[in-house]
């Protein structure tokens, strides 16, 4: 993918568009949604036109998300909303504002400024709702939190704290409740971006 992007900013669509097509063969052919998700994000980025960009925006933002990558979900969104702007102005709008949502929850700063800007240059208000810090969290639900950063399931969570599978399902719901995250994928992310939780540290 940052071949991709290297070779757009080179002004080479058309190694791009290459590039794009072979990772959807790839990802088609062994079954890999992230890498056929990567594929029509380059083709997106390599299109001259609109209407063709936005169908490869759309086919990357469904696997993005199969996939559980919110990041990389809100920059599809984002760049599925520069597509359709010109034809589809509502309908891109949404998408901006929903990727800045995302953004913000993430804590991913510069790619929310990214969709604000795009949002405000068609003349809309960005709805700023800025990450939710952890820090009204209990100190097991930072435990937690962090684990989920490094993408370990509730049993293996509930093992290495030495509580119960339902204890964790418990804390998993009061992270994503408190950090207003959408799921595991959301959570992994925020733990990713956000090195200074602690575990052990926080509320009682």
């Amino acid at each position: 993918m940052l071949l991709g992007e290297a070779e757009i900013a080179l002004g080479d669509r058309g190694s791009a568009a290459t590039r794009g097509s072979d990772l959807v063969d790839l990802g088609s052919s062994v079954g890999s949604e992230l890498i056929v998700a990567r594929g029509e994000w380059i083709l997106g980025r390599a299109s001259d036109d609109a209407d063709a960009a936005v169908v490869h925006y759309e086919r990357a933002l469904s696997r993005f998300r199969k996939c559980s990558m919110p990041l990389e979900t809100g920059r599809t969104r984002l760049q599925l909303a520069r597509a359709l702007v010109a034809a589809e102005r509502d309908a891109a709008l949404e998408q901006a504002q929903r990727a800045l949502t995302s953004f913000d929850a993430l804590g991913a700063t510069r790619d929310a400024d990214g969709a604000a800007g795009f949002l405000r240059e068609h003349g809309v208000r960005a709805t700023r709702s800025g990450p939710r810090g952890p820090g009204n969290l209990t100190r097991r639900e930072r435990d937690v939190l962090a684990l989920l950063g490094e993408g370990l399931s509730n049993p293996v969570i509930a093992e290495r704290l030495f509580i119960s599978r339902k204890t964790v399902e418990h804390h998993v719901a009061s992270v994503l409740a408190k950090l207003q995250l959408s799921g595991r994928g959301e959570a992994a992310a925020y733990a990713i971006r956000n090195p200074g939780i602690e575990r052990g540290s926080g509320s009682k």
